[in-house]
């Protein structure tokens, strides 16, 4: 499964996944809150790189009217929060387009009056999806975008997560699951793992990796990832008695969705913008014959010291 659609599947409202459960709140939400504040209802407005619409829910909570379109590379739903609000709206109507590509929009040309995009948009193809988003917009219309910045404390993040993720003792935790697993199998019962040399093995091992990760829980010196990957895997002893089918196929998952988080992570790194690539990227817009265009850095906090992406503005 394509690592973004996994991670959209699990039910997360934003790419901060539990960080922001129901929705953005601090910067992001007063940067989106501001942009609200400046557009006439009713309007037409277009989500690039939605997720699984964590825009909506302030459009709902602000009362603006009109149509949101949110558009993906993945397979994106709606979240819990937005489908609960928008059962109370009716003055919005919502829809999503996922499996979309942001550099070839299903929209007509002059159709949309706000374009938006948290960092989304900087996963494709900024040359061909940047003249995209300023094609649908109406004369007068807007397209503000948070894209990722390579000196960003989420780029700091990302690389940080990038290196914790430890192939030999991950495999090593994954293989004595499975080993627990299958003396389960033959014993059929839980209390009898105790009695078998093969399992009390593994689970030595087991227990030896845990406290290798868990013994350090400081989020500056431990190892997140790590910490995380030994946790899922602590839950496979709170389903013994389910099925077979069950327990393996949790086994497998643990390992999956790691993988797939390793890939979201390389993403974002890559996706992040340099000094140099954003001077590109205003050039780009320049040149799309706006009235308007600017390029700004995003701050993650009130006291500008947490450098949070690139803020794109543009008028057409």
């Amino acid at each position: 499964m394509e690592p973004w659609t996994s991670f959209w599947q699990h039910g997360h409202s934003t790419t901060f996944g539990a960080f922001f459960k129901d929705g953005y709140e601090g910067a992001i939400k007063s940067w989106w809150r501001k942009i609200l504040r400046q557009t006439t209802s009713p309007a037409d407005i277009l989500d690039i790189g939605c997720g699984n619409a964590a825009l909506l829910t302030e459009l709902l909570e602000q009362r603006i009217s009109g149509t949101y379109t949110g558009v993906d590379l993945a397979g994106v739903r709606l979240n819990e929060v937005a489908k609960q609000k928008l059962k109370q709206s009716t003055g919005l109507s919502a829809l999503l387009k996922p499996h979309t590509n942001a550099e070839d929009l299903p929209m007509k040309s002059e159709s949309i009056d706000l374009a938006a995009s948290v960092f989304g948009i900087e996963y494709s193809d900024l040359y061909k999806s940047l003249p995209e988003a300023i094609r649908v917009l109406r004369p007068n219309g807007v397209f503000h975008a948070l894209v990722h910045a390579d000196e960003s404390v989420i780029s700091t993040m990302s690389a940080r997560a990038l290196s914790e993720f430890q192939d030999a003792d991950m495999g090593s935790i994954v293989d004595n699951l499975r080993v627990i697993d299958q003396q389960l199998n033959e014993l059929r019962v839980p209390a009898r793992l105790k009695q078998s040399r093969t399992s009390e093995a593994a689970r030595v091992n087991l227990n030896g990796l845990a406290q290798k990760y868990m013994g350090n829980l400081n989020p500056d010196t431990g190892n997140a990832i790590m910490v995380q990957f030994v946790g899922e895997a602590l839950k496979y002893f709170k389903m013994l008695n389910q099925s077979d089918t069950i327990r393996a196929q949790y086994i497998d998952g643990i390992e999956v969705e790691f993988q797939a988080s390793r890939q979201r992570y390389t993403a974002m790194a890559a996706a992040a913008q340099s000094e140099t690539d954003i001077a590109s990227i205003r050039t780009l817009l320049q040149q799309q014959n706006c009235a308007a265009v600017s390029v700004e850095k995003f701050f993650a906090d009130e006291d500008q010291k947490e450098l949070g992406g690139w803020h794109i503005s543009v008028r057409k």
